[in-house]
């Protein structure tokens, strides 16, 4: 080559063409490894240039005797085994060799072409800029990350996108997806309606993953990735448990009283037999929420058949506090929907609560709200607790989900070793298949180490236990802050939660290091767990107390029969008198009463210090002529709840056709009972 002051660059043996580029001198040139490109390298002017070599622009001209060889490209060298080769081409060939063009290896298999089809909502600030990405899971494997991007408008707002991939092999029958964007650009939301995957000359029919919801970290339950299920083959908008997207209008009427207005932010939830929205926050450009206004939002969602509503605001700002009167909720094809509040939502009022779950008024058929009580153990391990706001959502069969529920109520909640109660009114989720809990990693000390989520069905009593017994927290173990948890069933192993009852008489409570042996039947065959202490960081056994211990990954003894507890006999006071024990199997659901009303004491009673406890069955009950009963009263969580009279408690039965009463019981012990959010348990 030559470098010319001109800036030009001429190469030799070629025919001579002018191109502009470098203002300044030219200082090298090279090619790339396989000729495709020359990169040019100027001076003063500080620029790189990347030239790509055209063939088809060469002009013909007459060639010299001693033609100059062409370009070649040849691919990478291939190892294989010698005794893979055929004899003939066994050897080794010279190293040098008259060089041969190259020919691409042509693919004899058949390449298989999906159209995706995403649809974004066309709601207020639904489109994105994102980097949107896809995975697409069928019965033969999955398609791998893909990323989405044809168009400058893609996932504008009401814009349906319409992406080719194609893979080597077929996916089969198509069963789920994952979709998320990266949250960069200018506007890191999204909200999808759904996806349809069409599989291109395939006679298999096209496939829908509706959505519905928010891809944000400030929308929703924050999640900016979410893997969809495929819809059934037929599901369209107008059946009734479909979660097909549908535009509801949101009438907010605040009520015409002094102090109703707020200025914290007000979010909503529909919940529907399709399952949750997720919260979808209420704002536009007036100023919402003002005493006696009426304001109305747009939202999109897909939830079936509405069947209640969740409101509330966060208690920001200067006027937090809120009267909320009513809400109408209306959409194409579906009659309007009134839910009645004409309440408070504020700390500092009434019962103190923020949200409220609200059924419509009007009849149609709507069926009842269920309430689910949730028992949230937090382990009892250092730095354990969290300050964090914590938030719940259960899932039931056919895709129904509560949506992100906050837990909180008036105690210091998920202190280490605490067990935290919450109730919830939801429409009924029917088996609870999942749930997911996580926090927003806000506060001094946000980290939380949770062992176990146990919901229980009010009035059905069905119960279902999800042991996570792992940090959520950023900065320990796998630094995620949420999880979805399985309920523990059909397993060979369980936790037992073992209740003592230590009795409310003087001397009663010990110092000694209490154990168990649990006892059961499983296939008929009997069944022993292993000696195990019951320890935790509080002070247990205490006079009047009720003690929870968690046996975590036992082996599950089937039906429990019997157990054997006893202490060491060590301490300064080791005498102990036991009321009963109470064992629940979370795997099950079930949970096993065991009556002990004795000393286990060297100086007490009969002087043993173990004792073996059978388990009262349903004819032992049934037969005794007295039988103790476990009374638990919760005090609601309002303002001005708890009570310092004195409480009784009158049972009423029917024994053998025969009514029959206990009369009146005083429901009292050493404790300082029925406070507000207070959990008080008598026998």
């Amino acid at each position: 080559t030559t470098e010319l002051d001109s800036g030009r660059t001429c190469f030799c043996h070629c025919v001579c063409r002018v191109y502009s580029g470098h203002s300044s001198h030219v200082m090298n040139v090279r090619f790339s490894p396989h000729n495709k490109w020359v990169t040019s390298v100027g001076g003063k002017d500080r620029a790189v240039f990347q030239w790509r070599v055209l063939p088809h622009m060469q002009e013909k001209q007459a060639e010299p005797a001693s033609q100059a060889p062409k370009v070649y490209i040849y691919p990478a060298t291939q190892k294989r085994l010698m005794q893979d080769l055929p004899e003939q081409q066994a050897t080794v060939e010279p190293a040098l060799q008259e060089p041969k063009e190259f020919v691409p290896l042509q693919t004899k298999q058949p390449q298989h072409t999906y159209e995706i089809t995403t649809v974004t909502s066309n709601i207020r600030g639904a489109g994105t800029d994102c980097g949107v990405f896809i995975i697409i899971y069928g019965s033969n494997g999955h398609s791998g990350e893909q990323k989405l991007e044809n168009h400058p408008d893609n996932f504008s707002r009401g814009r349906a996108d319409t992406f080719s991939l194609t893979l080597p092999v077929g996916l089969g029958q198509l069963q789920r997806l994952r979709i998320g964007h990266d949250s960069k650009g200018s506007c890191p939301r999204w909200h999808l309606t759904h996806v349809l995957v069409i599989h291109k000359g395939s006679e298999a029919p096209p496939v829908t993953f509706p959505c519905g919801q928010w891809f944000a970290r400030d929308e929703g339950d924050g999640a900016t990735v979410r893997v969809l299920q495929a819809a059934a083959l037929g599901d369209n908008s107008t059946t009734e448990g479909s979660k097909q997207p549908r535009r509801y209008r949101i009438e907010v009427n605040t009520s015409d009283v002094k102090g109703a207005g707020t200025d914290a932010n007000v979010s909503i939830t529909l919940l529907g037999s399709a399952g949750s929205s997720g919260p979808h926050k209420l704002e536009n450009s007036r100023n919402n929420f003002e005493r006696g206004a009426v304001d109305v939002f747009e939202l999109e969602a897909g939830v079936g058949q509405l069947q209640a509503i969740r409101i509330g605001h966060d208690n920001t700002g200067l006027g937090s506090a809120w009267h909320l009167k009513e809400v109408l909720a209306s959409s194409p094809g579906m009659g309007p929907l009134q839910f009645v509040a004409n309440r408070w939502l504020a700390v500092n009022e009434a019962d103190g609560q923020t949200f409220i779950t609200l059924r419509p008024t009007s009849g149609q058929g709507t069926p009842p709200l269920r309430k689910y009580r949730v028992h949230v153990h937090t382990s009892d391990i250092r730095g354990a607790g969290t300050d964090a706001n914590v938030h719940i959502v259960l899932f039931g069969m056919n895709g129904q989900d509560s949506g992100p529920l906050k837990l909180e109520n008036s105690k210091n909640n998920f202190e280490r070793g605490a067990e935290d109660v919450f109730f919830l009114e939801l429409p009924d989720l029917g088996e609870l298949t999942a749930v997911e809990v996580g926090h927003d990693n806000s506060g001094a000390a946000p980290g939380w180490h949770l062992e176990q989520v146990v919901v229980v069905e009010v009035g059905s009593n069905r119960c279902w236990a999800f042991t996570c017994d792992r940090w959520l927290a950023k900065n320990e173990d796998d630094g995620v802050i949420r999880r979805r948890l399985l309920p523990l069933a059909n397993s060979s192993t369980t936790t037992y939660r073992v209740t003592t009852y230590t009795s409310d008489l003087r001397g009663a409570g010990t110092d000694a290091g209490v154990w168990v042996e649990l006892r059961g039947e499983l296939d008929g065959k009997l069944s022993q767990g292993p000696r195990l202490m019951l320890d935790n960081s509080s002070n247990n056994f205490e006079r009047g107390a009720v003690d929870t211990f968690l046996l975590k990954k036992q082996q599950n003894l089937g039906q429990l029969t019997s157990v054997t507890i006893g202490h060491d006999s060590k301490g300064m006071a080791s005498g102990w008198h036991l009321d009963h024990v109470e064992v629940a199997d979370d795997a099950s659901g079930v949970t096993y009463y065991f009556p002990c009303d004795a000393w286990l004491d060297k100086q007490q009673g009969d002087g043993a210090v173990e004792r073996l406890l059978k388990a009262a069955s349903k004819e032992e009950a049934a037969a005794a002529e007295k039988l103790a009963y476990k009374v638990t009263v919760y005090t609601s969580d309002i303002k001005f709840a708890g009570t310092d009279a004195s409480v009784f408690i009158d049972i009423l039965g029917n024994r053998n056709g025969q009514s029959t009463s206990s009369g009146r019981v005083a429901l009292n012990n050493s404790k300082n009972n029925f406070e507000r959010a207070a959990i008080d348990t008598f026998s």
